[in-house]
């Protein structure tokens, strides 16, 4: 089989397209065929993944309906704001606290629970404590910028996204279309090797709800051209050491 070059203009960088030889030994590679290892014996992957871990639920639409519910029928003197403790450049930012019942408390401590059991399992000693929860009430043309989480109790702990509603569409993207980037949800990891992945970008759909630590860098980019809300909850839960005898009794 022949092969051509192609040289791209401008650069450094010679390309080798070997089309036919390619996609034969493409083929071969995969089905595995012509190899004697591999006759009656199929080879198991299972990846260790380093680093953090990011999980994503999908809580039952009748969460997502009640909470809806509760938060459009509160009276103001139910919602307290709470955009002085966040990042977020949203008008309308309420802390929730009061609002939710202990069946939904619930939910998202097995949440957080289920986080720990899956991304450490071995590492039991953290005790999971809810703490707060807010809504973002997010409209066309608001943003919230990169941040971290913390507590006044603890700086190590968890935080979440529930996407409660969301615009039909985003508006117009204005440059690269193909890559969409209004509205969505993008979490930031602290690795930058070029193996890894640094950034997971997501457009969250009504239901999803995403857990990961305090420390991973998270925002959401803005949108345009529509009346319609993008909301969602928002819930800080902090992981706590037991106290051991000896500290309690040099206490």
């Amino acid at each position: 089989t022949e092969s051509k070059y192609v040289k791209r203009k401008g650069s450094k960088t010679t390309i080798l397209i070997m089309e036919k030889k390619m996609s034969e030994e493409a083929k071969t590679a995969k089905t595995g065929m012509n190899n004697p290892y591999l006759k009656g014996h199929q080879i198991e992957i299972k990846p260790l993944v380093l680093g953090t871990y990011v999980l994503k639920y999908s809580l039952p639409m009748k969460l997502v309906n009640d909470i809806n519910e509760m938060y459009d029928n509160a009276k103001p003197i139910e919602l307290t704001p709470w955009n002085d403790k966040l990042a977020g450049k949203i008008e309308e930012e309420n802390n929730i606290d009061n609002l939710l019942t202990p069946e939904m408390n619930e939910i998202f401590m097995g949440c957080f629970s289920g986080y720990m059991q899956h991304a450490l399992p071995t590492r039991k000693q953290w005790i999971t404590v809810l703490n707060t929860a807010w809504i973002n009430e997010m409209k066309d043309n608001e943003y919230n910028p990169f941040h971290t989480h913390s507590s006044a109790i603890s700086e190590i702990g968890l935080s979440s996204v529930l996407m409660l509603k969301r615009p039909t569409n985003y508006g117009k993207e204005y440059s690269n279309n193909e890559i969409n980037t209004n509205g969505h949800l993008e979490l930031g990891g602290g690795s930058q090797d070029v193996l890894s992945i640094a950034q997971i970008r997501v457009d969250a759909q009504v239901g999803d709800f995403y857990v990961f630590p305090y420390t991973v860098t998270h925002g959401v980019y803005p949108f345009n051209s529509t009346n319609q809300k993008r909301r969602t909850l928002s819930y800080n839960c902090d992981l706590l050491r037991p106290v051991k005898d000896t500290e309690k009794d040099n206490g």
